[in-house]
């Protein structure tokens, strides 16, 4: 059934409609808040590729920008690179990859290899060529590799029945599961390096640090042992199905499909739609960029340093909708020329200039600019109704908005 949750992903929407004359009236009394108020960039335009594009399957799962600017795509029915003149050259089995289902990328800093998970197996590629590792000739734990990490010498792939590190030197494996650590379980869905430890996400089994110098583990669960609430806010780990981990400037995020959430080593924060400006509490991703989060959901994406948030939303139309959330002001709501190929996102590349989208439908690259990307239609009071003409634009959540 996990796997199955995993896996069989479909796109969803938010609807959106125009603005009241009330709502009107309130923006014009409040002035708009521009991209330089904010601790991040927004997206000023969204390009959109798809299968007719040359994406070789509509469902993608990960996208990676490498070091050489070559942007490589894992989708459904295999993995492709973006060629210099815009066309996509397409890998597959015939070609040397373990599985056409390719579910996650990492790139070697040092030599430039790429490392690639799929449904069946781990695989190198490397001066045109691939490399195969499978749980049966080699020592992955499992074949499904759901995410991949290269620290120095040695590559960490987390997968179904555990956490398999690879020492490229020696060519030698070790497993780490629910026998020989802490782990609560061995299905293993993500690994976060850090700067002397490695994080691993677990599904049911939170978070597991693991210092690879002394072999020390440590464990971080959810305090009230709740899968659907959160009883104690900020004091660990929303929830312990870690759905992904990311860490960047000594701050460790957590997705999980119950909400965020975010240590730096001494303090917890956590984020859930009812009570925060997260999009939703479904998250399949999250990506840094320094100290802010990109949050892929199934409902779009949520961009935030934990204090200001920006929402990346699609409207019952297909059009894009863009929401600033900062403490002390109304929400200001925004509907864009371009959109979101797909509002459920399963994996973001994203740098000071870009940010890439892999979605159930499609990739989508937003083009990020200080400049204040179209004219705001309204700021929204946080407790606002939207009565009036029509009722597609959906309620702005009411929540009590604190500082981290």
């Amino acid at each position: 059934m996990k796997a199955t949750a995993r896996l069989a992903i479909l796109g969803s929407s938010l609807a959106t409609m125009l603005m009241p004359t009330a709502c009107a009236l309130h923006a014009a009394a409040e002035p708009a808040l521009t991209t330089t108020d904010l601790p991040f960039p927004l997206i000023e335009r969204f390009e959109n590729f798809t299968e007719r594009d040359g994406i070789p399957g509509h469902k993608v799962h990960a996208v990676l920008k490498g070091g050489d600017g070559r942007l490589w795509v894992g989708t459904y029915e295999g993995l492709c690179v973006r060629q210099p003149d815009g066309k996509f050259k397409r890998f597959g089995p015939e070609d040397g990859l373990s599985h056409k289902l390719v579910l996650c990328l990492a790139e070697d800093s040092r030599t430039g290899d790429l490392w690639v998970g799929t449904a069946r197996g781990l695989n190198r590629f490397s001066g045109g060529q691939f490399t195969t590792y499978t749980q049966t000739d080699s020592g992955l734990p499992n074949n499904v590799v759901y995410g991949v990490a290269v620290v120095g010498d040695t590559v960490w792939a987390a997968t179904a029945a555990g956490t398999g590190a690879y020492h490229t030197r020696s060519g030698t494996w070790k497993i780490y599961d629910q026998n020989n650590s802490i782990m609560h379980e061995p299905w293993c869905y993500a690994i976060a390096p850090a700067k002397d430890v490695l994080y691993i996400g677990v599904w049911g089994g939170g978070i597991v640090e693991h210092n690879p110098a002394t072999g020390s583990f440590k464990e971080y669960r959810d305090p009230d042992g709740d899968f659907q609430f959160v009883l104690t806010p900020d004091s660990g780990p929303v929830s312990d199905i870690t759905a992904w981990l990311a860490w960047e400037d000594g701050l460790l995020w957590q997705g999980t499909y119950f909400g965020l959430s975010r240590y730096d080593g001494s303090r917890w924060r956590t984020w859930v739609e009812t009570k925060s400006p997260l999009v939703s509490n479904f998250i399949n991703f999250v990506a840094t960029r320094r100290t802010v989060a990109w949050v892929g959901t199934d409902r779009g994406v949520s961009v935030t340093d934990g204090n200001d948030w920006v929402n990346y939303l699609l409207g019952s139309h297909r059009e894009g909708i863009l929401e600033i959330h900062r403490p002390s002001h109304p929400v200001e709501r925004r509907v864009l020329q371009t959109a979101l190929v797909n509002a459920f996102v399963l994996g973001i590349w994203v740098d000071d200039r870009e940010a890439w989208f892999a979605t159930s439908d499609g990739l989508s690259r937003g083009i990020l600019s200080r400049k204040n990307p179209d004219a705001p239609v309204a700021q929204l009071g946080r407790s606002a109704s939207h009565p009036g003409r029509g009722n597609n634009i959906p309620k702005t959540k009411s929540y009590e908005y604190t500082h981290p």
